[in-house]
């Protein structure tokens, strides 16, 4: 619903970008969507060279996972299991920032022509990005939370009634989302960074250009830095802290112990382990149901 209401506002087509110099473009609707065009473009383009780094590492690094785990717990098992859940961790990790940039790119854009008409003061376009943040949000913890729901659910059938050490192995899963998250965090906020001096030294100095002159490249490489940094990479770390919240919480109850084994939480049954689960879900929906009153 709240997606549908930001797709109300047009950015025009993508037959405007086509032109080859920006201040050929005399309306704010034109302007805006020539810009909005390259920084999606450029967006997508440095996140898929960064995740294709960052795929390699993950694959290296979930191997050594696999092999201490291996080592350290005299199960394969559980080095194959915790290596499984570190690499589905990363890939919705990356999935989330993917999506979390793309959103927040087709919000920015309409937020800025929002906000054109004075006689709607700042209101319509306060909405259109406060919609725009409240889609990533829930998406992306909505998505994290059902990832995990389903790799307790199919590690459960290989584990059975070992709670502790279907937990440990889920474990992994949080490391590997906030292994992503420190790639997009990192990497993008030095790419921004780059960027800003770079469109400063070459624009101002050189060039004789405005500040964030839009036909100056840097400025267009600046922007795509922050939506990478600020965006992908606040995307990722925020699926990665909800993920490690919830597996911490997890593994603490899978390997309480109140006096005596048969009053263990362990001992309770799947439904009581999965009480951290629930309580994120719940508050996903509670938040999503106050967002309405913002």
């Amino acid at each position: 619903l709240q997606f549908t209401l930001i797709k109300k506002v047009k950015v025009g087509d993508a037959s405007m970008a086509g032109q080859d110099k920006l201040e050929a473009q005399e309306t704010p609707e034109s302007r805006v969507v020539g810009i909005y065009i390259r920084i999606m473009e450029g967006a997508k383009t440095f996140l898929r060279e960064e995740y294709q780094i960052c795929s390699i590492f993950c694959f290296c690094f979930g191997l050594v996972i696999m092999a201490l785990v291996s080592w350290g717990a005299h199960s394969t098992t559980m080095g194959i299991a915790t290596a499984v859940a570190f690499w589905t961790g990363a890939s919705t990790s990356m999935l989330c920032g993917f999506l979390g940039m793309m959103i927040a790119t087709y919000s920015n854009a309409r937020t800025t022509l929002s906000a054109v008409k004075k006689e709607d003061g700042y209101t319509k376009a306060f909405n259109v990005a406060f919609r725009g943040g409240g889609v990533m949000g829930y998406l992306l913890c909505s998505l994290g939370v059902l990832v995990l729901w389903v790799l307790l659910t199919v590690y459960r059938s290989v584990f059975g009634d070992d709670m502790e050490s279907l937990m440990d192995c889920v474990a992994g899963y949080g490391l590997g989302g906030s292994t992503v998250a420190m790639f997009g965090r990192v990497g993008g906020g030095i790419y921004t960074k780059a960027a800003d001096v770079g469109a400063d030294l070459v624009g101002k100095v050189v060039a004789g250009l405005e500040e964030d002159d839009p036909n100056n490249p840097a400025t267009i490489a600046d922007n795509v830095g922050d939506n990478v940094g600020d965006i992908a990479g606040m995307g990722a770390d925020l699926f990665g802290s909800f993920a490690e919240s919830t597996c911490a919480a997890l593994v603490i109850a899978a390997s309480s112990v109140a006096g005596k084994e048969s009053e263990s939480l362990s001992a309770a049954g799947w439904d009581a382990l999965l009480f951290p689960v629930g309580i994120s879900s719940a508050g996903i929906m509670v938040c999503m149901l106050c967002s309405y009153m913002a």
